[in-house]
């Protein structure tokens, strides 16, 4: 066998040379749905083993990640887009009914001309305001348990939005309520938090430092909101 990078002859399943997989097929369409389908739905690696160990186990999951461990993970920030992917399909096909009201009248007040801003906004920019949510979350992590750094923070906050924000888009099939308003999002992000930082010997306190980081993580939301609202009045 010829390798297709360096044309080193060998026939070893890895080209010997450069590391290059044997027998890599031609890209065509097909191969690059097969590849997308498994990519996603394989129990074993990518998002499907992603979700599957999120929910069995996140301490594993987020530990092996930071140690180095990442065989079969997908990458956390991969993990969250396509999990916003998700959401943003959901709220597109089952679309939360108008409220009814004048808008006039709505705008026509401070604190609604405000909420239009802010609502407008996140709306717009949905996918990058959660992806961008993960700073907040990993700095309010940071600051309670202090356990890893930042970046590695960012890596675990990324797992814990993605499975968060794939919840509430569930949730939205059955209550439609607005993400930024779903007790789901934010109640799962306070199980995970527990999850990854549990300590046998210390289970109550650690319960305690989650709900913290929760409350942390919404006061930092609730600061956003409250620029992106005074900019945009």
């Amino acid at each position: 066998m010829i390798c297709i990078s360096c044309n080193n002859e060998h026939e070893e399943k890895f080209c010997p040379n450069c590391g290059e997989k044997n027998g890599v097929k031609k890209i065509t369409l097909p191969s690059i749905m097969e590849d997308t389908f498994i990519s996603v739905t394989d129990m074993d690696k990518g998002f499907l083993y992603n979700l599957k160990s999120l929910v069995l186990n996140p301490k594993r999951i987020t530990s092996d990640y930071i140690n180095g461990k990442r065989k079969g993970i997908l990458n956390p920030v991969s993990f969250l887009i396509l999990s916003i992917t998700f959401y943003l399909v959901m709220i597109t096909f089952f679309k939360m009914p108008r409220p009814l009201g004048d808008k006039e009248v709505i705008l026509g007040t401070t604190y609604g001309k405000f909420g239009y801003v802010i609502g407008k906004f996140i709306t717009t920019n949905l996918k990058f305001f959660w992806i961008l949510s993960i700073i907040p979350l990993a700095t309010s992590i940071q600051l309670i348990f202090k356990k890893y750094n930042l970046i590695e923070n960012l890596a675990i906050s990324s797992f814990i939005m993605g499975l968060a924000i794939l919840a509430s888009g569930i949730g939205y099939l059955f209550f439609r309520i607005p993400i930024i308003f779903d007790p789901v999002l934010y109640l799962v992000i306070m199980w995970l938090v527990y999850k990854v930082f549990n300590e046998p010997k210390n289970r109550s306190e650690v319960f305690i430092l989650a709900a913290s980081v929760l409350f942390l993580f919404i006061l930092h939301l609730a600061l956003i909101m409250t620029i992106i609202g005074m900019i945009g009045s």
